[in-house]
């Protein structure tokens, strides 16, 4: 078996709506606020190969949102799933199955492909 780590971007949150009642003079510490109290965040997978099944644990945020969505969310960053998964010698279409730890966007947003409808 063969774990590897997928990094698919980095987004940003408000540090306030991630920590909840935890003093921001704690968190700001370890995850510093820019001036706007956003905080930077990786998204990271997890790819598992083992003999012929390649197992994607979540997915990241995706693509398919609109501006507005990114606007509050400041996706950034080189890494992406496809980038990540190539670096490893592996593709999208590889997948055998994903494991989804929960619903949240950033972890299966990259569930749905965007699609361009003219």
């Amino acid at each position: 078996m063969n774990l590897y780590p997928i990094n698919s971007g980095h987004f940003k949150l408000d540090g306030g709506a991630m920590f909840g009642v935890v003093p921001k003079s704690i968190w700001n510490k370890l995850n510093p606020a820019d001036e706007n109290n956003m905080c930077s965040w990786a998204l990271r997978c997890l790819l598992i190969e083992d003999g012929n099944k390649l197992i994607l644990i979540d997915n990241g945020m995706g693509d398919k949102q609109d501006a507005k969505f990114f606007g509050h969310y400041y996706l950034h960053g080189n890494d992406t799933l496809d980038k990540s998964l190539a670096q490893h010698g592996f593709g999208k279409d590889d997948i055998t199955d994903v494991f989804l730890t929960h619903l949240h966007f950033d972890h299966c947003g990259g569930s749905i492909k965007k699609t361009v409808i003219n």
